[in-house]
């Protein structure tokens, strides 16, 4: 049984950018991983052992469904999941076997991610940040719990990032959290959002690397139009992220007999205000503000609708620090002359912390 199994499902992105990551991944022979995919015209035309093809499934499969037959037919200790244009830390399986080691209670997983929109014009300079720390900490379950549904200290989105997304997580844990998802008969819209509701639900103990292992392949929000939202809630991922996410987190409390947003309100009509401040389009930026308007008069009675009060920035001026900010390292969005994010995190991985390093003298807390 291999130590860690990377699950990619089926993209719309160029071919090259799966035989990329899939290349990465399985470059190294000693590592002790499998990498999952899809069979099919896009498939890479790579031949070794740990590289295993599940047979495609039908056009229009809903991703939830995808990402369960991934779990399934993988064979990892631990499981991941990643999408075809993303990168990933090819020695994750390294690190998910030091923290199964030194805690063996953890059985979630998260890092910082990075995100990488290979649209970025590259006349336009600009920063990302990058965390300079690397140790291995654990991380409070109730403080997540209070991240994810009560929205404490988020922008638009939680900051909460465990899940299977950029998220590794052990067998069983991922094989409960696949069966609730079949008891609960929901195809849900934003699945990434629904494993990370139920990963903080269910995880025994979670532990975080300060390390960036991934990063993302940024783009503009969308979801599964094959999902089916929650009859009769007005939040849905049609009218903006953060209202895709409000729906998932009032479907999981409506399984457990119990209603979703008190104490959260504030937060949440806050977050709503940040998802319509980042539409730098002035249109797109009156739509989806009408569009959260009205459903915040229908929620709980109207009584918050007051609350929400957006206005329009505009496009903001980029980040241009170069350099160490506190515990940030701030580089060219374009460094090494990187356009794609599996580009940077090449560039960028000479810069970290080596991952055997600090499973050799990090800790978990």
């Amino acid at each position: 049984m291999p130590r860690l199994s990377v699950l990619i499902p089926p993209s719309d992105a160029a071919p090259s950018g799966l035989a990329t990551l899939v290349g990465n991944l399985l470059v190294d022979a000693a590592l002790d991983l499998e990498v999952v995919i899809f069979d099919g015209g896009d498939a890479p035309a790579i031949e070794d052992a740990r590289l295993t093809r599940l047979p495609a499934m039908p056009e229009g499969t809903p991703q939830q469904a995808m990402w369960s037959a991934l779990v399934t037919g993988s064979r990892g200790d631990w499981v991941c999941l990643v999408k075809a244009e993303d990168m990933l830390e090819a020695e994750l399986s390294i690190m998910v076997d030091f923290v199964e080691t030194a805690n063996p209670a953890a059985d979630a997983l998260a890092w910082h991610t990075l995100q990488i929109d290979a649209a970025d014009p590259p006349d336009r300079r600009f920063s990302i940040g990058v965390p300079s720390q690397y140790g291995i900490i654990n991380i409070d379950k109730t403080a997540m719990l209070k991240a994810f549904f009560m929205w404490e200290n988020s922008l638009n989105i939680p900051r909460m990032p465990f899940g299977l997304y950029h998220g590794a997580l052990k067998r069983q844990l991922a094989l409960t959290i696949t069966e609730s998802l079949t008891a609960s008969g929901r195809t849900s819209p934003l699945p990434a959002t629904e494993w990370a509701a139920r990963t903080v639900f269910l995880a025994n103990e979670i532990a975080l690397c300060e390390r960036p292992m991934s990063v993302i392949a940024k783009q503009r929000f969308s979801y599964d139009h094959a999902g089916i939202p929650t009859p009769g809630f007005p939040f849905h991922a049609g009218i903006g992220e953060t209202a895709g996410i409000a729906e998932v987190q009032n479907a999981v409390f409506m399984e457990m007999g119990a209603p979703w947003g008190p104490g959260a309100e504030e937060a949440f009509v806050r977050a709503a205000m940040i998802d319509c401040l980042l539409e730098t389009d002035e249109e797109l930026f009156a739509a989806k503000c009408e569009a959260y308007d009205a459903a915040f008069r229908v929620w709980e009675g109207g009584r918050h609708a007051r609350l929400f009060q957006p206005y329009y920035a505009g496009p903001q001026q980029p980040d241009i620090r170069r350099g160490l900010h506190g515990n940030m390292l701030m580089v060219d969005r374009f460094i090494g002359k990187a356009r794609t994010a599996q580009d940077f995190y090449r560039v960028m991985r000479s810069f970290l912390a080596p991952v055997r390093l600090i499973c050799g003298a990090g800790s978990v807390i």
